[in-house]
C-alpha cells in the first residue's frame, strides 16, 4: 500500500497499534471510528502485511511496511 493510499483511519489505526497489540473495538474508540469501519480497514491493511492478525480478533503492527508519511 502507497503513503496515498492510506487514509486518516489508516494512520490512526497504525498510531494505536505502535502502543501495542489491539482489536478493533479498542483501535476503534482510541482512534474515533465506527468498529464495523475500523474492521474494514484492518483487512484492506492486513493484505498489505501492514496489520497481522494475532488470532482472537487482536492485531499487531508490522511497522517495517508501515509506508514513510514523511514527505
Amino acid at each position: 500500500m502507497d503513503v496515498d493510499d492510506f487514509r486518516d483511519a489508516d494512520w490512526a489505526i497504525v498510531e494505536v497499534l505502535r502502543d501495542g497489540r489491539a482489536n478493533a473495538p479498542l483501535i476503534a474508540e482510541q482512534a474515533g471510528y465506527s468498529a464495523q469501519y475500523i474492521r474494514e480497514r484492518l483487512g484492506r491493511l492486513k493484505q498489505d502485511n501492514i496489520v497481522e492478525p494475532l488470532g482472537h480478533g487482536m492485531y499487531a503492527l508490522n511497522e517495517e511496511e508501515v509506508p514513510n508519511n514523511d514527505g
